[in-house]
């Protein structure tokens, strides 16, 4: 019987992905939300990083699929990559920040032959963070050797000893390594959730104080 190539058999495991227990990362991946048929990963390794100067993760080239104005008109450039080799990850160009840096060193920590990895990021106000809830895949693409990742987020504000200027815009970005192989990827997905609800904002953001205006978000 011919022996049946390493990241082929490791696809065809990945079809019937179940949960896949402890996660890595930073965040908790037990909170999963998936979506039309996908399923949640738990297993995934999650690094992260901000850039309080909000320039571009990656630079040049086509590292920005969409992008957002701020009131001041600048535009805040979002990029999103799904990673199955080495190579891909070579043909990126990051910025030269202590970010970048970061995110890059753990990229390349990746074993593309029994994993992937989902590259983020995006703008956030200097006040607020950004937090990953959960990752899945569509089982039914990845058994074809077709990676489809979604990440999906929220939004919190950060502690009210952290000293912020509201005005500001940062970046954040976040590097997440699958633990399934592909062989390529057409597709992907995020979603963000307005507020990550957990508890009331610090006192000194709460706008549904007394005496200010808003709802509170």
């Amino acid at each position: 019987m011919a022996d049946v190539p390493r990241r082929r058999a490791l696809l065809a495991a990945a079809s019937g992905i179940a949960a896949l227990a402890g996660c890595a990362g930073s965040d908790s991946a037990s909170n999963s939300y998936p979506v039309r048929g996908d399923q949640p990963i738990d297993g995934y390794e999650l690094e992260r990083a901000r850039d309080e100067s909000g320039e571009p993760i990656l630079t040049g080239g086509e590292e920005t699929p969409s992008s957002e104005t701020d009131e001041r008109g600048r535009r805040r450039p979002r990029a999103r990559r799904v990673l199955v080799s080495g190579d891909g990850l070579d043909a990126l160009d990051f910025a030269e920040t202590a970010a970048a840096d970061r995110l890059r060193s753990f990229l390349d920590g990746t074993d593309f032959e029994s994993a992937s990895a989902y590259l983020l990021s995006m703008p956030v106000t200097a006040c607020r963070d950004v937090r990953l809830r959960s990752v899945a895949v569509e089982p039914s693409e990845l058994a074809d050797g077709d990676l489809h990742p979604r990440a999906d987020f929220c939004r919190a504000y950060r502690p009210a000893d952290v000293e912020c200027d509201p005005e500001a815009v940062h970046t954040v970005g976040f590097a997440i390594r699958l633990p399934v192989a592909a062989e390529r990827s057409s597709g992907s997905g995020m979603g963000m959730r307005g507020s990550c609800r957990q508890g009331n904002p610090p006192a000194v953001f709460n706008s549904s104080a007394p005496g200010a205006g808003g709802d509170g978000e």
